[in-house]
């Protein structure tokens, strides 16, 4: 048996902290997690270098924000500058495997890399590849029709997070140790399906399952005007997704018993994140799109291992995802200096930076979809003015306050402490305030 543990990475794609009972949210979203943290550490404030799943996630994958590694708003592919976590796991002797209902997480856009074994959830055959090159072969371009029609009729009843677990205890029963394991539930992603009880569990009075999949939840016509949404169509669909968050847990829960069976769990560093959040009507605005605000931001963040983190430890100071490459390695012990001298985040093990100290930062380099992507989508004329949408946003926050600059000078400036829904842009009260803040976001450099 190797000496080196398994790694496995779970990414709740669109969970934002806030919705977790252990993040201190009133409904109880999260048994199996809260009981996962009280046997982990977990990070309080971990904020996500974007608002969307390729720069976040290649970001954790590489340990470089967006505009290093990339993948990003204006260059929507992973241009391989740099290694990724599983090529340099699989260097060093790892079995490696990722499991994937987020189209945007897939060779089409370069972020597959280093991995032995890389299942797309929205395929029927989930390893064919989507190069031009293996499109030109006539068996495979009919699969690929095929692919269409199975991801247009049937992965959207096949993408809940018990199907992926599916398809990852499969690869569990096959992996060589030690394993690294990249897994993405898409359960709290629009239009946030949940499974079983959980549809119905924290639904308003009076409001069935049917009355809740009536709810529009087109956000592309809603963030260009066509679309009035009520606060109770909102309402319901905030139920929607605790009840898709909580069909997540339910699954998690059940993986964490088989590891436990296994016998692999205490020798497995489990990870759990989410890649970005999710705005249901907070800040008028809908998914995740257009926003640097903690409701998209500000992800949950929890690691088990009992050989190099404390159990029932709960960190309160800033960290990002980042943060999690680095981490690895140092808990590995794996030197690879010439990968180290890249990396932008910092080892959660060790010495830390004070908490007061350590800033995070965010980017969306360009408004994404773009605008013209966005009206098009919308089925309005591609040059149709979207004011509001149109920009990009840089933020750095501190532990009691938030700067967001905007390429349209629309900036604004949030007491984190007073209010930490960020309803009240202090801006134009506090300009001295708001312009140091700028001023360290202008000088900005990640921690070295």
């Amino acid at each position: 048996m190797s000496s080196l543990p398994n790694v496995l990475i779970l990414v709740m794609d669109t969970t934002r902290a806030q919705n977790l009972s252990c993040y201190g949210y009133e409904r109880a979203t999260s048994p199996n997690l809260d009981a996962l943290a009280a046997d982990s550490v977990l990070y309080e404030q971990a904020i996500a270098p974007g608002c969307w799943s390729l720069p976040s996630q290649m970001s954790l994958l590489t340990g470089l924000f967006p505009a290093k590694h990339g993948a990003h708003e204006l260059h929507l592919t992973y241009p391989h500058h740099y290694p990724t976590m599983p090529e340099v796991l699989r260097e060093t002797g790892y079995t490696t495997f990722g499991v994937s209902p987020n189209s945007w997480m897939s060779d089409e856009f370069g972020t597959t890399y280093g991995f032995d074994t890389y299942l797309k959830m929205w395929q029927f055959w989930p390893t064919l590849p989507a190069t031009a090159e293996a499109r030109s072969r006539p068996w495979i371009r009919f699969a690929h029709r095929l692919n269409r029609f199975y991801t247009r009729y049937r992965f959207p009843k096949r993408n809940r997070a018990r199907h992926v677990n599916q398809a990852l205890y499969n690869l569990l029963d096959n992996a060589r140790e030690p394993f690294f394991g990249y897994v993405i539930y898409w359960d709290t992603h629009l239009p946030y399906y949940a499974h079983g009880k959980h549809a119905t569990r924290w639904l308003p009075p009076g409001v069935d399952l049917e009355r809740a999949h009536q709810v529009d939840r087109d956000h592309l016509a809603y963030h260009t005007g066509q679309l009035s949404m009520t606060e109770e169509d909102f309402e319901i669909l905030r139920a929607c997704y605790d009840g898709a968050l909580a069909s997540i847990d339910e699954e998690i829960g059940y993986l964490v018993d088989s590891l436990q069976q296994r016998g692999i769990l205490d020798r497995t560093l489990l990870i759990v994140t989410s890649d970005h959040g999710e705005n249901i009507g907070e800040h008028s605005l809908m998914s995740h799109a257009y926003s640097l605000h903690d409701t998209l931001i500000h992800v949950p963040l929890m690691i088990r291992y009992p050989a190099c983190f404390a159990r029932g430890n709960r960190v309160s100071s800033h960290v990002q995802l980042t943060d999690i490459f680095p981490t690895l390695l140092d808990a590995l012990e794996l030197e690879v200096p010439e990968v180290r001298a890249e990396l932008q985040g910092v080892s959660l093990l060790g010495d830390q930076p004070d908490a007061a100290d350590r800033l995070a930062y965010s980017e969306m380099l360009s408004p994404h979809p773009s605008i013209p992507a966005l009206n098009r989508r919308a089925g309005l004329p591609e040059d149709t003015p979207q004011p509001r949408h149109d920009r990009s946003l840089r933020c750095i926050r501190t532990p009691e306050s938030k700067f967001i600059w905007s390429s349209d000078g629309q900036h604004a400036l949030y007491d984190l402490r007073q209010d930490p829904s960020e309803m009240t842009n202090l801006y134009p009260e506090q300009a001295e305030a708001a312009a140091m803040l700028e001023k360290h976001l202008l000088s900005w450099q990640p921690p070295a």
